[in-house]
């Protein structure tokens, strides 16, 4: 379960086209080196919506989420750490990292008991980080920003994407912004992520 959230976030990944008229296509990020440089840091889970039954149980246990991103001593690889609240109880992870092929913009977490693919969808804000995910038939797509005062603009667009993938409304669930747990600090998370994780990568 402390691998929740990024497995939710990251799922098996394809380009999905447009499924009506009145919906946009989701368009692929070019993973390339500057936009991997964007992307370190530290992210809010917002929401996610997925058709997958285990995901979204998982989605339910999640009251909310932050994670970091830092680089690592390989190009392109991205080391983690997340921070969740499950109901009422706090979960630090980090023991996973997430793997990068910038051909098909997929990025892959690698953790100690399972394994997820996501597809990098184009935005219209640098602020947000949006992931289209598969699992056999099952859809699914998740946003994370970097506040959690996501803005309206913000939510329609996540909302518009989910009704154009099809999924239903109690498919979809928001996290909340009380109770979150208490931040870590991003130096010593990098420290004891590279102690932790960087050892497995060679």
């Amino acid at each position: 379960m402390a691998l929740a959230c990024i497995a939710i976030i990251l799922g098996l990944a394809h380009l999905l086209t447009a499924k009506s008229l009145d919906c946009e296509p989701l368009v692929p990020e070019i993973l390339d080196n500057a936009t991997m440089t964007k992307l370190l840091g530290k992210w809010f889970y917002i929401a996610g919506a997925s058709q997958h039954p285990r995901t979204l149980q998982e989605m339910e246990l999640i009251k909310n989420a932050y994670y970091f991103l830092y680089p690592s001593s390989h190009q392109d690889k991205f080391l983690v750490t997340q921070v969740m609240r499950l109901k009422d109880k706090c979960v630090v992870d980090n023991s996973s990292y997430i793997s990068v092929i910038q051909d098909n913009s997929t990025m892959i977490l690698h953790g100690p008991n399972e394994s997820s693919v996501g597809q990098l969808i184009k935005s219209s804000s640098e602020d947000t980080m949006t992931l289209y995910h598969i699992d056999g038939t099952h859809r699914g797509l998740s946003i994370s920003a970097r506040a959690q005062n996501f803005s309206t603009e913000q939510l329609e667009e996540f909302k518009t994407q989910v009704a154009c993938l099809g999924l239903k409304e109690e498919e979809t669930f928001y996290t909340s912004a009380k109770d979150l747990c208490p931040m870590e600090e991003e130096r010593d998370d990098k420290k004891q992520l590279v102690e932790v994780v960087e050892p497995s990568l060679g």
